[in-house]
């Protein structure tokens, strides 16, 4: 007996519908699973046997082959078993479907879920992504674990039906038992207050500023000082002043931490990614591993902050690996089995000593005791080619005791946050006038590509001057030009100027120098 199902499995972010297609024939007794199975899959042949017994049904002794196609995509992972199992029991007519019954089921129904020994069903990795790759596909029901269910209705339009074991899911594929229907979880209204407040950083005006115009605009940090300035604790306060995600950016964020493993229970991701990984990751961790590559931490900081504490210590592969996520918002990666591309569009902090011991500014006593070649070598562990994609380089000393004893009320994070999402909603009103998107997305000051920036950038004759004379005196790269104007840009919008004159490209110079 022939008789097919649907399943689905990750390839990448994306999610691929895989037909599982059963054939029950004479012969000596085997089971045999062929279509580019990884390990995880071929192993399922043990697990569905030992289920369908422990549910209760007879596993058919003759030949039986799996096909999963297409067959030129490897597939991985334990979420066929469901599939695999319920392809065997309509193939044996362990279920009295008539043709018509069959059809529908396979072309309307995908079945998701590991399934135990004894036959219980078990949740998956990616749970919310396999939902969105069936919604594309315009499946209409799935049928997977109760641990997968109300992530997976996040993403899913149709009906999400759970059961805990194999023998309630066919009941109810029967029309024995009710079906049980998953819900999405209740979306609460996240606080910030578990975020660093701007009002517990003492001083630091300078710093504050830049962070704020990186906010809005989406640029890059570099942050240098001695140990003890504060430069982690302006970076780990940076989530608290960067606009709520929108209902795209959630998703989008979502289905990221869905494949990684780490979606929050509740729902969906309600605020923006902070990443601070150790210098000591590895490439793969950084830009992701694995012959189908798991997200790294470019990715996971997508839409949100990556900081790089201690930046020179890290390895010089690591760091160069930023430069074209940096500039394109995406990363590619190639393995035998294809090319991938993950998003990766986030703000990048970095945070280093002026030296290898860090008191080259002095303070507390200390005497900075590096050699010139010691504090050269170091700081040119961080590349021209990366530094060049740096918006801005802001140097942050230490707070004053009068400004560490202030008692009066310093701006905290809601007021800038207020100003950052007014400066983000001029650039969207903007993108959309001059058709630089098409109002789906916010396109930031820092994305802007060198002929839309002149489209979008209307320069005093004043600041022109200014921006002709750094040029041709500095001899700064094109890059560096478009950086800079993309930086005044966004201290204008900030201002609510229309005009870029020269105020806003002095103050953008001076985050440069």
């Amino acid at each position: 007996m022939y008789a097919k199902t649907k399943g689905i499995v990750l390839y990448g972010l994306a999610a691929k519908v895989v037909t599982v297609e059963v054939d029950i024939a004479r012969g000596l007794p085997c089971f045999e699973i062929v279509g580019l199975p990884t390990a995880a899959v071929r192993e399922a042949k043990e697990r569905v046997r030992a289920a369908i017994r422990n549910a209760g049904f007879e596993f058919p002794m003759k030949r039986i082959v799996i096909n999963l196609a297409p067959a030129d995509i490897r597939k991985d992972g334990s979420g066929l078993d469901l599939a695999i199992a319920m392809g065997v029991l309509l193939a044996s007519e362990a279920i009295p479907f008539n043709t018509d019954q069959r059809e529908d089921l396979a072309e309307n129904t995908i079945f998701i879920g590991e399934l135990s020994l004894e036959g219980r069903l078990k949740g998956t990795t990616g749970a919310l992504a396999l939902a969105l790759g069936a919604r594309e596909q315009n499946i209409q029901k799935l049928y997977t674990a109760p641990d997968n269910g109300t992530e997976m209705k996040h993403g899913f339009g149709g009906d999400v039906v759970v059961a805990s074991s194999l023998k309630d899911l066919v009941a109810m594929v029967l029309g024995k038992i009710p079906e049980i229907m998953a819900k999405p979880a209740t979306q609460g209204t996240h606080s910030l207050q578990r975020l660093a407040d701007f009002s517990e950083v003492k001083g630091q005006i300078i710093a504050k500023k830049a962070l704020e115009i990186a906010a809005a605009g989406g640029h890059h940090v570099l942050l240098t000082g001695s140990p003890g300035a504060g430069k982690t604790m302006l970076a780990k306060a940076m989530p608290s002043i960067l606009p709520p995600l929108t209902e795209e950016e959630q998703l989008s964020i979502s289905r990221i931490y869905s494949v990684a493993g780490l979606l929050p229970t509740e729902g969906l991701m309600q605020v923006r990614p902070f990443r601070s990984p150790h210098h000591t990751i590895t490439l793969a961790g950084m830009a992701g591993g694995g012959s189908i590559p798991k997200p790294g931490e470019l990715t996971l900081s997508h839409e949100g902050v990556l900081f790089l504490d201690e930046a020179p210590e890290f390895s010089r592969s690591v760091l160069e690996v930023l430069r074209q996520p940096l500039e394109e918002g995406v990363i590619h990666i190639s393995r035998a089995n294809g090319t991938f591309s993950y998003p990766c569009r986030f703000i990048l902090l970095m945070a280093m000593n002026p030296c290898p011991c860090g008191w080259h500014d002095g303070g507390e006593g200390h005497t900075c005791t590096c050699t010139p070649w010691q504090i050269e070598s170091y700081v040119k562990r961080l590349s021209g080619p990366l530094l060049d994609r740096i918006d801005m380089v802001i140097h942050v000393t230490r707070p004053t005791y009068e400004e560490l004893q202030a008692v009066g009320d310093a701006e905290t994070s809601a007021t800038i946050r207020e100003r950052v999402i007014s400066a983000r909603e001029i650039q969207r009103k903007r993108s959309i006038a001059l058709h630089f998107s098409d109002g789906n997305r916010v396109l930031l000051n820092s994305e802007l590509s060198h002929r839309q920036l002149m489209l979008a950038c209307e320069v005093t004759d004043e600041a022109q001057q200014v921006l002709a004379q750094t040029f041709q005196n500095l001899d700064i790269s094109i890059r560096s030009y478009d950086k800079i104007l993309r930086v005044a840009r966004t201290i204008a919008d900030l201002a609510g100027a229309e005009r870029v004159d020269i105020s806003h490209v002095a103050e953008a110079l001076s985050y440069r120098m």
